[in-house]
């Protein structure tokens, strides 16, 4: 596994193939359950970014098909996300989740993005956009594309093409089927960024039911007791 700066931008970021990547999290009272684990995406600001490791669920991105996200319109899926899974969270677990700012402005789709302009877009550089402060959230577009090992897929290769074992079998976030991102389309008022159970990035309108990985930043008080990151010894 590589963990590694490599959006240049003062964070740590897991990368590899799933088998190779110890970056299990118990993330609840009982270990032995694989619903509490979660695999750890990076380390950002100082705090530990978290996805859970199986889907939660399939879920609509929005029943009205609409991926508009602002101070007054809220998706659906903020709510699934915020009220329905994190009530599922007992208190103790709630209180280790930091409050986030989410960039939800969404960007313009084009068949030659590369990870790095949907990184400059989303959370760089480039952000323009609605920010939610919130709990629980998706992965970005960028942190799919920062899993896979640059070594093995070229950081060149626009996100369309990572339907391949040298791009998404070199990710440990591929292989749960197809599952959103929280990335809006913004050139398309119904479209939402789908990791689409070939690996490569797709769009979809907000009413399909796909899977839906809750991603979280523990608070940064937490700290590691004991384990190896295995899955079947998390930390």
């Amino acid at each position: 596994a590589d963990l590694a700066n490599s959006a240049a931008d003062n964070s740590y970021r897991y990368a590899g193939a799933s088998a190779n990547v110890n970056n299990y999290v118990c993330f609840g009272d009982d270990c032995s359950n694989e619903d509490n684990l979660y695999r750890i995406i990076g380390v950002f600001d100082n705090e530990v970014k978290l996805i859970k490791a199986t889907s939660y669920g399939d879920y609509v991105w929005d029943a009205d098909i609409v991926n508009t996200w602002d101070a007054t319109t809220k998706p659906d899926i903020y709510t699934t996300l915020n009220t329905t899974y994190y009530n599922t969270l007992g208190s103790e677990w709630q209180n280790l989740i930091a409050e986030s700012t989410w960039q939800v402005g969404g960007m313009d789709y084009s068949t030659t993005n590369t990870v790095k302009q949907y990184y400059d877009v989303e959370v760089g550089t480039e952000q323009s956009g609605y920010e939610e402060t919130m709990k629980i959230g998706l992965m970005y577009v960028s942190d799919y594309g920062y899993s896979v090992l640059a070594s093995s897929c070229a950081r060149t290769t626009n996100l369309d093409d990572y339907n391949s074992s040298t791009c998404a079998g070199e990710s440990w976030l591929y292989g749960r089927g197809c599952e959103w991102t929280i990335t809006p389309n913004s050139s398309d008022s119904d479209i939402v960024f789908t990791l689409y159970d070939r690996g490569d990035l797709l769009n979809y309108d907000a009413g399909y039911g796909f899977g839906v990985r809750p991603v979280l930043y523990l608070d940064s008080s937490v700290y590691v007791i004991d384990g190896s990151g295995t899955a079947s010894d998390p930390y």
